[in-house]
């Protein structure tokens, strides 16, 4: 599992996640959770996630953390 934390722009995180291949599963508060594909190492995806998101201009101002849960 792989939990994004951000309290703003959910909506762009959560489609830029699905891009990389997570597969959506809730929403509670400003944290969404996220599965991984079946082997994958989510340690390694999350920190992608991370630099991904760190590089996009829409998002790297949003205060937000990546973490496996």
């Amino acid at each position: 599992m792989i939990i994004i934390n951000t309290p703003l722009k959910a909506d762009e995180f959560k489609a830029k996640a699905e891009e990389k291949g997570l597969t959506f599963e809730k929403k509670v508060g400003i944290k969404m959770s996220f599965r991984a594909p079946e082997g994958a190492d989510e340690a390694a995806l999350a920190a992608e996630l991370k630099k991904f998101f760190k590089a996009d201009k829409s998002l790297n101002m949003i205060a937000f953390n990546v973490v496996t849960g």
